[in-house]
Parts: structure tokens; C-alpha cells; sequence
């Protein structure tokens, strides 16, 4: 019989580990890895997009246009001497 996490997690979801075998626990352990490892590879994406987003708009040019037109706004703000 083959784990599969899809589907045979819920088996140990609500048994308290006290009450189980040296097997479930290898297998509520295996769970817990492999939720673990599905959080850190989401994790990862999300970095990973806004990594391309920021390198995006960076290479766009679009930071330099914003400096830009904040500082001539700052420049035109200010009192004239």
C-alpha cells in the first residue's frame, strides 16, 4: 500500500500522535515535510515574481521617470528667491 498525500493525510489529522504507531507518526511526519515544503516553494514563487516585477519596471525606465518628475515638482515648489 502506497502513502498519498493527496489524499490518505486526513487519516491522521485528528488521532492524537500520543495514540499512534511508529508508522503513523513516520507518516505524519512525511505530511508535515511535505506541507513545509509546499509552504517554502510558494514562498519562493512569490519572491521569485516580485524579483521580475521590480527588474521590470527597473529596466523599463520608469524609476529614472518618476526621480525625474519628482525632483522638477520639488524644484517648481519651492519659493523663488
Amino acid at each position: 500500500m502506497r502513502f498519498n498525500p493527496l489524499t490518505d493525510h486526513d487519516r491522521y489529522l485528528d488521532k492524537d500522535p500520543k495514540d499512534m504507531s511508529l508508522t503513523e507518526l513516520r507518516m505524519l511526519l512525511k505530511i508535515k515535510r511535505m506541507d513545509l515544503q509546499l509552504g517554502w516553494n510558494e514562498f519562493e514563487g512569490k519572491i521569485k515574481f516580485w524579483q521580475r516585477v521590480v527588474r521590470s519596471v527597473r529596466e523599463s525606465g520608469m524609476v529614472d521617470q518618476v526621480k525625474d518628475g519628482i525632483q522638477s515638482y520639488l524644484q517648481n515648489k519651492s519659493p523663488k528667491v
